[in-house]
């Protein structure tokens, strides 16, 4: 009895560390000073288009982002899997860079390194997908390898070669249906970050390229109402995000049990 009470006061203190942070912003939003309810902040907050382009510049550079950590990523780690033990270590070593160096000497390193010469790209959006997908290299690498253990890729790999498949047959027809969900899960991860991602953006572009959270920056800084009101958006975003991920992971789960149970029926 006593740990049954004792496990129901925890997980409410859990709640409430976590949501009551996000009920006094949502109250703030609604009520404001005025102490009546209004929508009026987010009415104000859509009618901007600054707003909109913020939005479509923090999509955009969050899906380039993506892209490269796919592309740049997940050869590699599928390669030294499979073949290159020694290497995958290294591999690992150095995809946990970015957790112990901040984001300010990541930033100061791209300011240095791009601004002279053909690569003088500082001022410019273009340098940003790259330092976002660095930054969430140790999230996709980490989520990507699980999932190449979790699937033992090294022993279907060799079957699918028993059977006659290239390298390159084997990794595009067998594997990466396999590894697909450590793909995406990586990819979410990834795609959070670079949305969230506020001091490299500042620091290499100037301010100049505004994407949500320079945007939440000065929207905030010049009314409280409107800027909490845009956090209160972006929370409901990812909220809906992270449902949909597990809904998606739900939904195959539930398909693999029925693959399961239909298999052990016949």
């Amino acid at each position: 009895m006593f740990e049954k009470w004792l496990y129901r006061v925890i997980i409410a203190l859990f709640l409430l560390q976590v949501l009551l942070p996000f009920v006094g912003l949502i109250q703030f939003t609604l009520v404001g000073g005025s102490g009546a309810l209004s929508f009026a902040s987010f009415a104000t907050l859509f009618s901007d288009p600054s707003f909109a382009l913020s939005l479509f510049n923090s999509l955009w550079l969050a899906g380039a982002a993506v892209l490269l950590s796919i592309v740049i990523f997940t050869p590699p780690v599928w390669h030294a899997y499979l073949y290159a033990p020694k290497l995958l270590r290294v591999i690992e070593a150095v995809s946990f860079v970015p957790f112990v160096v901040p984001a300010v000497v990541l930033a100061l390193a791209y300011v240095q390194f791009f601004s002279s010469g053909l690569l003088n790209l500082v001022g410019t959006p273009y340098l940003l997908p790259f330092a976002f997908a660095l930054l969430g290299m140790p999230f996709y690498v980490q989520v990507f390898l699980n999932r190449l253990r979790h699937a033992d890729a090294r022993a279907v790999h060799e079957a699918a070669q028993t059977l006659g498949a290239s390298d390159v047959q084997a990794f595009i027809r067998i594997q990466l249906p396999l590894l697909r969900s450590g793909i995406i899960n990586g990819s979410l991860l990834v795609f959070t970050i670079s949305i969230g991602e506020f001091t490299i953006t500042q620091l290499t572009t100037g301010g100049s390229y505004v994407t949500l959270p320079l945007y939440l920056l000065i929207t905030f800084t010049n009314n409280p109402l409107e800027g909490s009101a845009m956090a209160v958006v972006t929370l409901f975003l990812a909220v809906a995000g992270v449902v949909a991920a597990l809904a998606a992971a739900s939904g195959k789960r539930r398909r693999m049990d029925a693959v399961t149970a239909s298999k052990e029926a016949s």
